[in-house]
């Protein structure tokens, strides 16, 4: 149980600090997580990415703007959110 609560709080800390990167990287302009893995520092696991977007769009600071299909060759071009920044 140590190591949950461990990872979990290098999670909490990895979000709270990439989402202030992304509100000051991505203002005035759409964006999808594609466009951010060269801003943020590597997570400790893939999916915390996706765990940072939706904590920005719960919390209300982005908002989806539409779909499309992701740039990175390890996506094989999946569908991405497109976001921006709420005014």
């Amino acid at each position: 149980m140590t190591h949950q609560l461990e990872l979990s709080d290098l999670k909490i800390a990895w979000c709270s600090r990439m989402a202030s990167r992304v509100l000051e990287s991505m203002r005035g302009r759409e964006f999808t997580s594609d466009d951010l893995y060269p801003i943020l520092e590597p997570p400790a696991h893939d999916n915390w990415h996706g765990i940072l977007m939706a904590k920005l769009r719960n919390s209300g600071l982005i908002e989806r703007t539409g779909y499309k299909p992701s740039e990175r060759a390890a996506r094989n071009g999946g569908i991405v959110s497109v976001w921006k920044l709420k005014e």
